[in-house]
């Protein structure tokens, strides 16, 4: 088998329904998901680990047989989103954007190699495009897989209307922890300042960073609060609150968890399909 499942959770609500979203991000070792309905309910949440560099007939193999395995069906959703990891991106602010030069956004900072596309993500709540980079193999499984699937990028979900209200009580680092590279996004008075991705081998190498920014941004006038999602461990969120006194878990915006297991799980792992 070319992909196994390794949790799932769901509500004895209709997974495949016109009014649900599904919402799909793509991890170090696969890819995880949710299915969140119109009231705001989360329905199904889950994780299934297979190689997302294979050959696109593979991965379509795995991302299909994975969903018919757990009984969430692909259509027939109200919307349907894709959030690719990448580090080549640039933010548009909306009254200085055309689609048209979406490659000559993107050819300013980085060389595109074969294999790759350039996307657009337009996020409301900043008021800006994210124009980026993503794998084309890895899109056209998924896409092929899940007619109509919407393509973003880990920096547009992670800044929201709730964490830019957020953002008026108190300056916002959102660090969102994946594997080897650590996501990084700052919200001072509901405006982005700051929006990045970094190497980290290790959690020392992601204070680094967190403290070097905190400097640079000077957000030491202000009261900060480091939100912390992804790959958070104990030993991680210990060592961070060593650093900076207000330390919390973000879990995304917040949705209904309907059943005991669902609140006893790890949401801040899934703060990107939850967002």
């Amino acid at each position: 088998m070319s992909y196994r499942i390794n949790s799932f959770i769901k509500t004895d609500k209709a997974v495949a329904s016109y009014e649900n979203r599904l919402s799909i991000c793509i991890t170090s070792n696969g890819f995880s998901f949710s299915v969140v309905s119109r009231n705001e309910e989360v329905v199904a949440i889950g994780d299934v680990e297979c190689d997302i560099t294979a050959a696109m007939a593979q991965l379509l193999s795995s991302v299909k047989a994975a969903f018919t395995e757990v009984g969430v069906q692909t259509f027939g959703m109200k919307e349907c989103e894709l959030i690719v990891p990448t580090r080549q991106f640039v933010w548009i602010p909306m009254h200085l954007y055309d689609e048209t030069k979406n490659r000559e956004y993107i050819e300013a900072i980085h060389k595109l190699a074969v294999g790759e596309s350039v996307f657009a993500d337009y996020n409301a709540a900043v008021g800006a495009n994210l124009v980026f980079v993503a794998d084309s193999n890895l899109v056209s499984a998924f896409r092929i897989a899940i007619p109509g699937l919407k393509i973003r990028a880990q920096h547009s979900k992670m800044v929201n209307n709730e964490t830019l209200e957020a953002s008026q009580m108190k300056s916002l680092m959102i660090v969102n922890i994946r594997g080897k590279e650590c996501d990084y996004a700052i919200v001072v008075n509901r405006k982005l300042q700051l929006s990045n991705t970094f190497s980290c081998a290790n959690i020392d190498e992601m204070l680094y960073y967190a403290v070097n920014i905190n400097k640079q941004l000077r957000l030491d006038d202000l009261p900060l609060c480091v939100a912390l999602c992804g790959d958070v461990d104990r030993e991680t969120f210990a060592h961070v609150k060593e650093f900076f006194s207000d330390v919390v878990l973000y879990t995304g915006r917040n949705l209904q968890l309907s059943t005991e297991e669902l609140r006893r799980a790890p949401i801040y792992r899934y703060a990107l399909i939850l967002s």
